[in-house]
């Protein structure tokens, strides 16, 4: 239940995003610059450290891709399994500042991939792991569509 809560939540953050790139890109005078994103006070450390997370989950995507390609139940399962705790390696300081809802979706993010890796071991079809993997997708494209990290040098805690 929590977990189809949290989808419809994206979802909609997600369309509204999509209908303002959808008015930009048709060139609607009704477009803003603005960045609506919640943002997430780092310092220049912190989101070194968040951009290498997310370069590493990039990583992941693209080797397990790859092993699905191949119908490599393992090789997806390993890729994963890999990036199921990446959350878990944010600074202590980021996790602290965060919305409870960015924490809630790292947390579905990660349970997402280890049911993922589950039903690779399983054996399940391509198309079934597929399917996971498109919901799991939906929480990166709903983190970033939700959140900005922005870098100052003092930071105060909440």
């Amino acid at each position: 239940m929590y977990k189809n809560l949290l989808l419809i939540a994206l979802a909609s953050v997600s369309f509204s995003t999509l209908t303002t790139a959808s008015a930009f890109a048709a060139g609607s005078s009704n477009y803003t610059a603005r960045d609506v994103r919640m943002p997430i006070m780092v310092t220049s450390a912190e989101r070194n450290q968040v951009l290498y997370e997310m370069r590493s989950m990039l990583h992941g995507m693209v080797n397990l891709h790859s092993a699905l390609a191949k119908e490599d139940y393992k090789g997806v399962a390993t890729a994963a399994r890999s990036m199921g705790p990446l959350y878990n390696n944010l600074p202590a300081s980021i996790k602290d500042r965060a919305p409870e809802e960015f924490t809630q979706l790292g947390i579905a993010l990660h349970e997402s991939f280890e049911a993922l890796a589950k039903e690779a071991e399983a054996k399940g079809t391509v198309n079934g792991i597929q399917s996971m993997l498109s919901e799991t997708m939906t929480y990166c494209s709903g983190c970033h569509d939700t959140y900005r990290f922005d870098v100052r040098s003092k930071i105060t805690k909440k």
